[in-house]
Parts: structure tokens; C-alpha cells; sequence
């Protein structure tokens, strides 16, 4: 693990995600159907992802996807789908939860066992999204994580909030429960804007 976000998100992220494209094409290229048609969906992504690390001075990173391989840049080659905002004290915790994936953290609430893969259909969907969420881990070692959909800035005052305990978080990453049962043992709370949650738990379990 390193402590520094610049090589995390210009070397690491862009390496791990064209590593899983990398993978995926070799698992199409097997002859698998379903593995091809993700692997279609994959390439068919062509999309800006931003981050912002706060703390001292701003940290700003573009990562640009284009036929479903990514590379950082200091400059958006298209206006941001997605924009991702953490405080530098909360980089060691993101980064230990995310692996090398910047959407490792969604894929887990999303009782993924791997980091959530952008796929066409995926980018669909989350396109229906517009505004800010905050994502909290809480207990011991927790954080947040501000994620904005759409055009303007990340709002310090989201629309709507989703907590996760730890103990749940690690039984979503390993199937041992699905995130509607965490919801129904309020295991997840989410404050605001219902509408939105929903919006992006049917988005982030859109089949690959």
C-alpha cells in the first residue's frame, strides 16, 4: 500500500482497471458468451471519472476512459460523469477498502465480491443520477466519501447519505449478505433523498 494519492490514482487505478479489461478480453476470447458481452459492454464505456483529494492543497486527478482503457491526465477529455471527493486524512482507510480499484468501495456496497466493472449498460444507468451522495464507513477506522453524478460541483451538503457499519460492509464483499437484507436489518441507513439510494443500488446491480 502507499500513502501517496498521486501514484495511487495516476499509476495504480489506471493499471488495476486495464488490467480487469485486459483480463476480460482474454475470458471472451475463451468463448464465453456472457464474458464477451461484458467484455463489449466494457469497451464501449468512453467516459471521465474526476477525483479530488482535500487537505492542504487540493489534489485533482482525471480519468479519462476511452474504449474502456483508462488513463490519467491532469485535463478531462470529456465533462465528468462522475466525480469522487475524499479528505486526505480518509486516503489510507479508501485506499486499503478499494484495493487499486476506484470503484472498489461501490462495488462492496454493492455486495459485489470484486470492484464493479463500467460497463455501456452500467453508464446508463448512473447517468440518471444528478447531485451528491455521501458514503460513510462507520466505526473503528471508518470514513467518508463524497460522490457527485453529473455536471457542477461536489455539494458540501449531499442529497442524500448512506451509512454502513464495518461488520456489514465485510459481509456484503463476501456474499454473506445481500445489500436489500442490510437494508431491512438497517444495517445501511440512508438519510435524504430515498429516490436517489434507490436509483443507485438498481444502477450499481445492473447485471454486467
Amino acid at each position: 500500500m502507499s500513502a501517496d494519492p498521486q501514484d495511487f490514482y495516476t499509476r495504480r487505478v489506471p493499471a488495476q482497471w486495464n488490467k480487469t479489461l485486459d483480463e476480460q478480453a482474454s475470458a471472451a476470447a475463451g468463448g464465453d458468451d456472457t464474458a464477451k458481452r461484458v467484455f463489449e459492454g466494457m469497451q464501449a464505456v468512453d467516459a471521465t471519472i474526476r477525483v479530488l483529494v482535500r487537505g492542504g492543497n487540493e489534489q485533482r486527478f482525471e480519468l479519462n476512459v476511452a474504449s474502456g482503457r483508462m488513463t490519467a491526465s491532469e485535463d478531462a477529455t470529456r465533462p465528468p460523469f462522475m466525480t469522487l471527493a475524499h479528505d486526505l486524512d480518509a486516503f489510507a482507510v479508501l485506499e486499503r477498502e478499494s484495493g487499486d480499484s476506484v470503484l472498489g468501495f461501490l462495488g462492496g456496497l454493492a455486495g459485489l465480491e470484486e470492484a464493479m466493472k463500467l460497463t455501456a449498460g452500467r453508464m446508463t444507468n448512473l447517468s440518471g443520477l444528478e447531485g451528491t451522495l455521501r458514503f460513510a464507513l462507520t466505526g473503528e477506522g471508518g470514513f467518508a466519501l463524497l460522490v457527485h453524478f453529473g455536471e457542477g460541483e461536489v455539494a458540501d451538503e449531499p442529497r442524500c447519505g448512506l451509512s454502513v457499519a464495518r461488520e456489514a460492509y465485510e459481509k456484503l464483499r463476501t456474499g454473506e449478505i445481500n445489500p436489500q437484507e442490510a437494508f431491512m436489518n438497517q444495517q445501511i441507513e440512508i438519510e435524504g433523498d430515498m429516490q436517489m439510494a434507490m436509483q443507485l443500488a438498481l444502477a450499481a446491480m445492473t447485471p454486467d
